[in-house]
């Protein structure tokens, strides 16, 4: 058993055993590493380069494996391995989270586009409802999703509870922010800023660990 095995090891076993410092520690070093491994299955596979569809691949596969460490059975194989084969199925749940959302816009501009040309209130209702059915389907699939990890301070640990939790309304960033009184391109670029930061931060950590 090499050195890093025997430290995966180790590190499993705390989990397992709920230390409370061992989710905060599996994050920072498998997070990094992990979203390098979907970002390059998600381009060579799909062609697809969005930052935010392999963050959530990469959560996903991360923290469920935090939440349910006993799943993992270290006879059959490493850490890193486990995980990146759980990314690869969070990756395809994604992808296929991405393409509603895509249909979504589309189905949205078709709406759009059928007020200008036709005008008929009760057909523009329901596909309207449609778009919306759909786009709740999609946050719904995303609430599975939970924090276990520590990033500092309690504004930074509820922007990445957030984050985990899928949530794209810039609103909500902001509230915890504070900066609602800012108008919402203002928002939406601090908001962006403060994601971008905190993303860094995990990938910069893993060398503390």
């Amino acid at each position: 058993m090499n050195d890093d095995t025997q430290d995966e090891g180790l590190l499993h076993q705390r989990l397992v055993s709920r230390d409370p410092i061992a989710p905060e520690e599996v994050a920072r070093r498998y997070l990094p590493i992990i979203e390098e491994h979907v970002a390059t299955r998600a381009w060579n596979i799909y062609r697809i380069n969005d930052r935010e569809l392999i963050w959530d691949a990469s959560v996903d596969a991360v923290f469920g494996y935090i939440r349910h460490p006993e799943k993992f059975d270290t006879t059959k194989s490493g850490l890193r391995g486990y995980l990146k084969r759980a990314a690869e199925r969070d990756l395809i749940n994604a992808v296929e989270r991405y393409r509603r959302q895509r249909r979504g816009e589309e189905l949205r501009e078709d709406v759009e586009e059928f007020v200008r040309g036709r005008n008929k209130p009760h057909e523009i209702a329901r596909v309207t409802r449609d778009a919306e059915r759909e786009t709740i389907a999609r946050i719904q699939s995303d609430r599975n999703k939970v924090a276990a990890v520590n990033v500092g301070n309690k504004r930074d640990n509820a922007l990445l509870q957030l984050m985990i939790e899928g949530e794209r309304s810039t609103t909500r960033f902001a509230a915890v922010l504070g900066i609602e009184a800012l108008p919402v391109t203002e928002q939406r670029r601090i908001v962006k800023q403060h994601k971008d930061r905190l993303k860094v931060q995990l990938k910069r950590s893993k060398h503390r660990v």
